[in-house]
């Protein structure tokens, strides 16, 4: 599954949208960052995985490397 399908599954749970996201994620990062912004490094896979904590933290959420067994 696509990084921009998780995430859509995790706004839905979280009830944020995009655009706020977006809007926390410049907050943190300091730079603007739009919702289409956004979405376009998600669609492309061309985010960050410093962007993906961000983004996971914001919502609640931690990324981890699990090894598989």
């Amino acid at each position: 599954m696509s990084i921009i399908n998780e995430l859509k599954k995790i706004l839905l749970d979280t009830g944020v949208s995009l655009t706020e996201l977006a809007e926390a994620l410049g907050k943190r990062l300091n730079k603007p960052y739009s919702m289409q912004n956004l979405s376009n490094k998600l669609r492309n896979e061309t985010i960050t995985h410093r962007e993906m904590l961000i983004i996971a933290d914001i919502l609640g959420y931690e990324l981890k490397f699990i090894r598989k067994q």
